[in-house]
């Protein structure tokens, strides 16, 4: 939602996604509280291929263009790799990655139509510090977020010099409803906003056609942070 309703200052129309109507029309309402352009949605699970059909296909309809699509779906939970069951694996799979990987795949074309009207497009991935530095008990949602971050390097190769820009966005722990676990040892008030990350996505945008970035790392203050002992030697 925070992207969202930055992306609309800037002066996007935005396509909204949500597997739940309900929630997905609340934070809709939300974003569209303020002028700005249009704000558009369509309730459905990513992880249906289908339904990433109907998405292109109601994005086309409206706008026949796309300047910049957000890949911001994931699932999470903690698990221990004894404990990982094929359903749960699948289901992180199928957010996490596939999803990434076909949305945009059936979205190029709009992109490249974006290029051709307006000289550039861009694509945003979301991927997490779990990709960079993988995290115990998240051991399957570290290898989906690692492979966003392969994705986003495969896509920046391939498709930079055409005028797609590709950015993979990967923030330490942020205060939305994945953090809910975390909740009892770590205060909200630490954590990475929404909004943090939103502007990093606006950043993006505001840059030339000429500046490109593969990657951005958000991390709170005490993430990644060497043992005490090693630190303290130094």
């Amino acid at each position: 939602m925070a992207i969202a309703a930055a992306l609309r200052e800037e002066g996007f129309a935005v396509t909204m996604v949500g597997r739940d109507p309900a929630k997905l029309e609340a934070a809709a309402a939300t974003v569209a509280a303020a002028k700005g352009p249009a704000v558009r949605t369509l309730a459905g699970s990513v992880a249906e291929e289908a339904f990433l059909d109907e998405v292109v296909a109601f994005h086309a309809a409206e706008h026949g263009s796309l300047d910049l699509l957000v890949n911001n779906a994931g699932i999470a939970g903690n698990r221990q790799v004894g404990d990982i069951t094929a359903d749960f694996l699948d289901a992180q799979l199928a957010v996490n990655i596939r999803a990434v990987v076909l949305l945009t795949a059936k979205c190029q074309p709009l992109l490249e139509e974006a290029v051709r009207q307006r000289g550039r497009a861009q694509i945003v991935n979301t991927a997490s510090n779990a990709g960079k530095r993988g995290e115990a008990t998240l051991s399957s949602y570290s290898a989906t977020k690692a492979a966003v971050v392969g994705f986003t390097e495969a896509l920046h190769d391939e498709l930079s010099t055409s005028g797609i820009k590709a950015t993979a966005i990967c923030p330490g722990l942020v205060d939305t409803p994945m953090a809910d676990s975390y909740r009892d040892a770590i205060a909200a008030s630490t954590m990475i906003t929404p909004r943090d990350v939103a502007e990093v996505v606006r950043m993006t945008t505001r840059l030339s056609a000429a500046c490109i970035v593969p990657e951005v790392v958000l991390l709170r203050p005490t993430e990644w942070l060497q043992p005490e002992e090693v630190r303290s030697a130094v």
